[in-house]
């Protein structure tokens, strides 16, 4: 009943996956890998063709390096999915999403937060700390497990103009709401994820791309969010630009691509005396790298964008 599909960097899931995977589901299932070790996909061709060779009507595109902590999980996911109008379930998402691209705005997480190099700790994050329902209505899902009914993913797909490894997940969930369904982070099943992520050059860029694909929908409003919460998204949206700016700056992109995006959002958002703000941005951009030595200098090469 339920297809799992697992992009791999190796030939195979490991044995400890596999056997998590079978003594926890409790339903009958399929595991559906793509042997990436060769890097030839991105996740997105990656979980088409996964897709693809599915046979079930629940899929489950979930990462590699997971545990699940709670039994017959595999049925707790099958029976939110039955619910008339479920878009896709994960564990961690969002309830907005601007038009600024403004990574985990108003979250929604129930995972249990590991990292096998012991650097940090493993803690269970839940967000609301003491939220006591089954689940909670989002618009962003994070992509260490994406689950949704086979009907579903025949209308949307995952973007295979997006390269690597990164913002699949925030196209996909807004490809599901403005289809007309509603996204949830569900907490009746426990997860651990051992990767805390990487927020690489190539992530804001994919995140660029997709807010500029679905502008014409931003922005997007959880059925949850409060009035409090819909008030300050243009506060939201103009402390996001900056902090975007920032951001581009750390992660080496070109002064000329920072000016671009930032000039393309602020008028997008009718930022009040926006040339005033970008008169001086070349002088800011100079000043953020004399004094903050950005990521892409403690590498080899500087992507380019």
């Amino acid at each position: 009943m339920l297809s799992i599909i697992i992009c791999s960097r190796n030939r195979s899931i490991t044995g400890e996956l596999a056997d998590n995977i079978k003594n926890t589901v409790g339903v009958d299932y399929e595991i559906i890998t793509i042997d990436n070790s060769e890097n030839n996909y991105s996740i997105c061709s990656a979980y088409n063709i996964g897709f693809t060779k599915s046979k079930y009507p629940y899929v489950c595109f979930v990462h590699e390096d997971v545990l699940f902590h709670t039994q017959k999980w595999g049925e707790k996911i099958i029976s939110h999915l039955e619910i008339n109008n479920t878009g896709i379930i994960g564990f961690a998402g969002s309830r907005l999403v601007t038009r600024v691209p403004i990574p985990w705005l108003l979250p929604n997480v129930n995972i249990i937060q590991s990292d096998k190099t012991g650097k940090k700790d493993t803690e269970k994050v839940k967000s609301p700390e003491n939220y006591d329902q089954t689940k909670q209505t989002v618009i962003f899902l994070d992509g260490v497990m994406l689950s949704m009914n086979r009907e579903l993913m025949m209308k949307i797909k995952f973007d295979e103009s997006l390269s690597g490894f990164h913002g699949y997940d925030y196209d996909i969930s807004i490809q599901s709401t403005i289809s007309g369904y509603t996204n949830y982070v569900v907490y009746d099943i426990e997860i651990e994820h051992f990767s805390r992520g990487k927020t690489d050059a190539l992530y804001y860029h994919n995140l660029i791309t997709i807010f500029k694909k679905w502008e014409r929908y931003l922005p997007l409003i959880g059925k949850s969010i409060t009035k409090d919460e819909k008030d300050k998204i243009r506060y939201f949206e103009e402390k996001g630009l900056t902090r975007l700016t920032k951001l581009m700056i750390r992660k080496g992109f070109s002064t000329e691509k920072i000016i671009a995006e930032t000039s393309y959002f602020a008028t997008l958002i009718n930022l009040k005396k926006k040339f005033s703000k970008l008169k001086y941005i070349r002088l800011h951009i100079f000043i953020a790298r004399a004094f903050n030595k950005p990521v892409y200098l403690l590498k080899s090469k500087q992507l380019k964008f």
